[in-house]
């Protein structure tokens, strides 16, 4: 046991091995033994090194393990930083070469105390759960390790890798966190052979799209979605052409967006709020708040919408600002749109208001379905307005949404009718 003070400053890296219940869901007892000990002797063989120490290992709940490194006499918060990253970078290199199973690391520089418990000495502090909750999220990012935002800080010889994940608060975690990765060939998916100079090229793409996600207050940098969206998008197509593969933890960012199109009110303190349930998917939204729609359903069009969401990705968010045209009378249709958020209004070709659009209401499917192929009125943003459109070429590809749409249009027409009825049939003042 190394003797230190009660209360100190430590590196915690926290380790889990990937898919542990499945991979041991047929072995007898004597199997799993023998497999955790290879397993946990493979980490001590990686980390137990004079040049990494002070430090311990200890297994943890079987396939995890939790690893202590402690300052040297007189080393600051960087040396520490320094050699807890490079052990971490050393089992993912283990873990991409087969050396070791499938691992997930969080990394975090925290405080923690000892206290004797009989014949053991028991460590406490609230850096455990962080370091564990980072260990989890890497599933959630697509990553082998993510750490905290001191250890990024702090840590030298890797700051071209690192890489921006997002700013996160946890139900568990007091604060909200600022957490990274390393973006290094060879390791975390990340091709040995990729070319370095265009993998740093995303790494700086990748960074400024997310200082626009997460905002900085002392740069003056807010919050700006629509632009984060066309930044990452870039970056994304430009690390598949690298790389032949999906960044995830770029496309959770997306994923993010696509579901929250604004920041929240005290998004630039909090960030993703990851542990709070979504809301319900766009086709569950658009079932549920259209009225135009639930005068359409059938078991058929709830399994397009709500079963098989494939169709979601051709719904493009759009922003418009208060005052915009959205949908000009006469013109050809480019596609129809779903208000997410906000208010908008149609007038007719004089300008006299029609009706007032809400969230939830699906519009422009009427040019589809007509005689002239044409808008038939203006539709224009009364608040600032969160859209998704789906493009003409892409509402070809899904015959079942085609006639979800025309349903649609067929029962607003009707109800024109009826309106338009009912006006004539009132007497005149």
């Amino acid at each position: 046991m190394i003797e230190c003070p009660d209360e100190r400053e430590v590196v915690i890296l926290m380790t889990d091995m990937v898919k542990y219940s499945w991979t041991t869901s047929a072995m007898s007892p004597g199997e799993i033994k023998d497999f955790l000990i290879e397993y946990h002797t493979a980490i001590h063989d990686l980390v137990d090194h004079e040049t990494n120490g002070p430090l311990e290992i200890e297994p943890s709940a079987g396939d995890g393990s939790l690893i202590i490194f402690e300052k040297r006499s007189g080393e600051g918060k960087s040396g520490v930083c320094c050699r807890a990253l490079k052990t971490a970078v050393k089992i993912a290199e283990a873990v991409a070469d087969g050396r070791l199973q499938p691992t997930r690391m969080g990394i975090l520089l925290g405080d923690i105390t000892s206290a004797r418990l009989g014949s053991r000495v028991v460590k406490f502090g609230s850096s455990f759960a962080v370091a564990n909750r980072l260990e989890e999220l890497c599933g959630y990012f697509g990553t082998d390790l993510l750490m905290d935002r001191e250890v990024a800080r702090y840590q030298k010889g890797y700051d071209d890798s690192l890489l921006i994940m997002a700013k996160v608060s946890l139900t568990s975690v007091l604060h909200p966190m600022n957490i990274f990765t390393l973006c290094l060939p060879g390791i975390q998916n990340y091709p040995a052979g990729v070319d370095r100079i265009r993998l740093l090229r995303f790494i700086a793409m990748k960074n400024e799209a997310m200082e626009f996600f997460t905002g900085d207050l002392q740069k003056g940098i807010e919050p700006d979605f629509p632009r984060v969206r066309e930044m990452l998008m870039e970056a994304q197509n430009y690390f598949l052409d690298l790389t032949g593969r999906a960044d995830i933890g770029t496309e959770r960012i997306l994923e993010y967006i696509r579901e929250y199109p604004f920041p929240a009110e005290d998004f630039d303190r909090c960030g993703m709020k990851l542990m709070e349930k979504s809301r319900d998917s766009l086709g569950e939204r658009i079932f549920h708040l259209s009225k135009q729609l639930l005068k359409a359903i059938n078991p058929q069009y709830y399994h397009a919408l709500v079963v098989d969401t494939k169709w979601e990705k051709y719904f493009r968010l759009e922003w418009r600002r208060k005052g915009e045209t959205v949908i000009e009378v006469d013109s050809a249709p480019d596609g129809v749109y779903y208000l997410d958020s906000g208010v908008a209004e149609t007038v007719d070709r004089d300008g006299n208001w029609l009706a007032t659009i809400e969230a939830g209401t699906i519009f422009g499917e009427m040019a589809y379905f007509g005689r002239e192929l044409k808008r038939t009125a203006t539709v224009i943003a009364k608040t600032d307005l969160v859209l998704r459109r789906i493009s003409t070429a892409d509402l070809e590809k899904l015959p079942v949404i085609v006639n979800i749409f025309e349903t649609i249009a067929l029962s607003r027409k009707k109800e024109i009718l009826a309106n338009e009825k009912r006006a004539a049939s009132l007497p005149r003042q």
